[in-house]
């Protein structure tokens, strides 16, 4: 933390670091103006942040994927989230459920974005997010041999196999270092993405078309989440 701001006559909360530099009390108007929110009856602190040192946004010459990612046997590819609501959300997901990592295609928002932070509750700290194009998620893909899964819903008119998220499926593909990519909220997976992954749905009795992006990408998380890690 370079600063950490705390209402008028307030102690720092345990559990921060008590050793930063700068340490700001301000009032209550002041609070509510910083956190964005109307109420400030829940904020116990305000921190300013340096970006993580996990945090990589690539530029067309960097191809040395061996050090994007501690490991590569789970990673969470988004492409075009928009909404910075879900894509925190989903930051938060693949903390919970021991993701390695998550890729960001073009067209998301930014992962430090101040809805995004607050709706990762600080995931956007604990694990690696980077961000690049279709060449750099090959060159990952190929050198950890990656199985490239993709969320999409079963309709008509696909003309590819559509496999289901099942137990068993998960099971048989448990050892499998994988990438699983959710596309954006209005559209989709984009076309890249269709023709590149398989696709996994999941299978629902009602009698909506999708699910909300954060909400599938939570169950996706938790059904193909790495075991005995």
């Amino acid at each position: 933390m370079d600063c950490l701001i705390l209402p008028e006559k307030a102690e720092i909360p345990n559990g921060l670091d008590e050793s930063t530099d700068s340490i700001v009390h301000v009032s209550t108007v002041v609070m509510r103006k910083l956190s964005g929110l109307e109420s400030t009856d829940s904020i116990e602190a305000i921190a300013l942040m340096k970006i993580p040192a996990s945090f990589l946004n690539l530029d067309d010459n960097q191809k040395h994927c061996q050090k994007w990612f501690p490991s590569a046997h789970r990673i969470l590819v988004l492409d075009g989230i928009q909404d910075p609501g879900n894509l925190g959300t989903l930051l938060r997901s693949a903390v919970a459920f021991k993701w390695d990592g998550v890729f960001l295609l073009p067209g998301c928002c930014d992962p430090f974005n101040e809805k995004a932070l607050r709706a990762s509750r600080g995931a956007s700290f604990q694990l690696p997010v980077v961000t690049g194009n279709w060449n750099h998620l090959e060159s990952l893909k190929e050198e950890f041999q990656m199985k490239l899964l993709a969320g999409h819903p079963e309709h008509e008119g696909l003309n590819k196999t559509v496999y289901s998220l099942s137990p068993n499926f998960c099971d048989s593909i448990s050892d499998t270092p994988m990438c699983l990519v959710l596309g954006s909220e209005g559209s989709g997976l984009s076309e890249k993405s269709l023709q590149a992954c398989d696709l996994v749905s999941i299978a629902m009795t009602g009698e909506y078309e999708s699910l909300n992006v954060s909400v599938a990408g939570g169950i996706f998380l938790y059904m193909l989440q790495p075991k005995n890690k």
